[in-house]
């Protein structure tokens, strides 16, 4: 019998607690939002991408942009291909253990990818570069913002007051220098 894609992630995710709204498969554990995404490909082949955020930095990032429109936190997102051995990986719709493999893969290399991340100090350091955020790292609003109220949540004021005060380069997009801006003020940096 030949397995749909959408059922054979159905089949694996269900248990795991994920629950499908269409080409999503989304459970929340504890603060941290986890979501398996399918994509499909004109071209004929499907794809699985994984995102992840915490909740409650989430709330904070809402409060401040909420009020410009935003509905979300973007989340930190992964290829299921870059987990299996760093290229993209399509499954092609006529391939008949497609879907058994694409499923094989999300819990051998999908689910534990959401594991390596769980505390405010591995979200500091691994999805927004701590460590890096100041000297090797570019200009990425969402990422310093990220960064920043991580930080904050931490009890790191000056460290996220720090990251919003990197110098802006020449070629930095103005929409990114309007975020950093304004959590730097919603953080009272300035003062």
């Amino acid at each position: 019998m030949r397995r749909s894609y959408a059922s054979a992630l159905d089949r694996v995710l269900d248990p795991m607690g994920f629950k499908r709204s269409g080409d999503d498969w989304v459970r929340v554990r504890g603060a941290m939002w986890e979501c398996v995404n399918r994509q499909s490909s004109w071209l004929g082949g499907v794809t699985v991408n994984l995102l992840m955020k915490d909740l409650e930095t989430e709330k904070l990032f809402l409060s401040i942009f909420g009020p410009e429109g935003a509905i979300q936190m973007p989340p930190i997102d992964t290829r299921i291909g870059a987990l299996i051995d760093g290229y993209d990986r399509w499954w092609k719709r006529e391939e008949l253990d497609g879907p058994s493999k694409m499923a094989e893969a999300v819990v051998q290399y999908g689910l534990p990818w959401f594991d390596r991340v769980r505390t405010l100090e591995q979200q500091a350091e691994k999805w927004f570069g701590r460590r890096t955020a100041l000297s090797e790292r570019g200009y990425h609003g969402f990422s310093l913002v990220g960064l920043a109220l991580t930080l904050h949540r931490m009890g790191e004021a000056e460290e996220a007051c720090e990251v919003l005060r990197k110098p802006v380069p020449k070629t930095a997009i103005p929409a990114n220098i309007e975020r950093v801006t304004t959590v730097r003020q919603w953080l009272e940096c300035n003062a």
